[in-house]
């Protein structure tokens, strides 16, 4: 078959963007022709089609959840039909040339960042009776973002979002938004978690061997590595308190082979929410916590830029000795996967996917807890008494080799078991056999 996967955008750090790149790659090893096609996407592999991208329906966005909408419902309404059929008739074309047999729709059918663009590709399917598999990451109900400014956006949320298409098979990433599209919607769901390659060996190099210096870290300093994007629901500042216990409390009644008396936290990843990121380095500075921002040194991919070295995201993991994950809310947990396929120790909050799909199952990790509040600045916290016995249990992680070898070899084959492309690759297969 020739399957185009269809996302707002390709080539990115975010998860959706990732885990693509992992479907195409499992599709191709089922027999099939894949392509990409995106509203945008840096690295060029994929088949430009702008008006999937979140920036083309900036406009429509906004009236449609902005406080302040620029115009009447009606006028909104009339703008997405007329739009939604330009990018039909445009689709159509493409799926023509292309001689495409299988859509595979990723998230545009679940977030209403492009409405015409979902309401586009749902009439070109519906057109030609193509078959989908829906790939939902997220739904707009998990987002406080999207309140409609009109009673008729609610409506078309209802019946859109994702639509109730006879020929498409939804597939979502955990088992509480199969419950809640079930409640929701009326609609049926596989779950076909995250996965990744835990063939792939991340190692020091003659590239990323100067990782450590061109960052200012020093070679005895101990790195938490934070690789998520810096956006607020990642409860950052969690793992900086982590860090300030361990540095205080812990670090100095230790002797850590090869290690020093500094704790350094690395973030590599985007910064998404500048306000965010503004009271993560005001909170760094009170807390006395070195974190190393460094976005503009890390890439997808390695190269020279300027005379200086680009490194990729997946370095970072070789210059770390523990890893944070101390997110609030995933829809999965692709850093998760990442921690234990480097095989890295990690620390844990136990957001509610989580805990439903992912601890049962028997990881080995230090847990910062399940439940939090904010402070007057927004920011999220765990009761103290938490984050004291954490820090001690990263300290008792970091002395004892054995323990660390231990943890680290248990859950990269716990991942292999349940997480790896073949179970991609058998998922997806036994999916597309249904829709033949």
């Amino acid at each position: 078959m020739r399957v185009a996967l269809c996302h707002f955008r390709y080539g990115m750090p975010d998860g959706v963007s990732l885990e693509m790149g992992k479907w195409r790659r499992a599709l191709e090893e089922l027999g099939h022709e894949a392509i990409i096609v995106a509203g945008e996407d840096p690295t060029g592999e994929a088949l430009l089609f702008p008006e999937l991208s979140i920036p083309w329906a900036k406009g429509i966005r906004h009236d449609a959840f902005g406080e302040k909408p620029k115009g009447k419902p009606e006028e909104l309404l009339a703008q997405i039909e007329r739009l939604s059929w330009e990018i039909s008739e445009k689709f159509d074309t493409l799926i023509r040339e292309r001689e495409i047999d299988l859509l595979v729709i990723e998230n545009i059918w679940s977030l209403p960042l492009n409405i015409p663009a979902a309401l586009g590709l749902l009439r070109t399917a519906e057109s030609r009776g193509l078959p989908v598999i829906a790939h939902h990451h997220d739904f707009w109900w998990e987002r406080d973002i999207y309140r409609p400014a009109f009673p008729e956006v609610k409506e078309l949320l209802g019946e859109l979002f994702p639509p109730d298409y006879g020929r498409a098979e939804h597939v979502v990433i955990n088992s509480l938004a199969r419950e809640e599209l079930k409640r929701r919607r009326g609609l049926e769901a596989r779950v076909v978690p995250n996965v990744f390659d835990f063939g792939l060996r991340w190692e020091k190099d003659a590239f990323n061997a100067s990782l450590r210096e061109d960052l200012g870290i020093r070679p005895d300093d101990i790195v938490f590595l934070q690789a998520t994007r810096i956006v607020a629901r990642k409860g950052i500042e969690i793992a900086f308190e982590l860090v300030k216990h361990f540095q205080v409390e812990v670090l100095p009644e230790l002797d850590i082979p090869g290690k020093g008396d500094r704790a350094v936290i690395l973030l590599p990843n985007l910064i998404e929410d500048h306000d965010y990121h503004r009271k993560l380095v005001r909170r760094a500075r009170v807390l006395g916590v070195e974190a190393i921002f460094a976005p503009d040194r890390f890439a997808a991919e390695r190269k020279i830029e300027n005379g200086k070295k680009i490194y990729s995201f997946w370095d970072a993991y070789t210059a770390a000795d523990f890893v944070t994950y101390p997110s609030l809310h995933e829809g999965f947990g692709n850093q998760f996967l990442e921690a234990i396929a480097a095989e890295l120790p990690l620390a844990v909050f136990e957001y509610p996917v989580f805990e439903a799909d992912i601890k049962p199952l028997g990881f080995k990790y230090v847990s910062l807890g399940d439940r939090f509040r904010r402070d007057e600045e927004g920011l999220a916290y765990v009761p103290e008494e938490v984050i004291s016995r954490a820090a001690r249990e990263v300290g008792e992680i970091l002395v004892d080799g054995k323990l660390r070898e231990e943890m680290v070899e248990h859950n990269h084959s716990l991942g292999r078991g349940h997480f790896s492309m073949e179970r991609l690759e058998r998922d997806l297969g036994e999916i597309i056999g249904r829709l033949r």
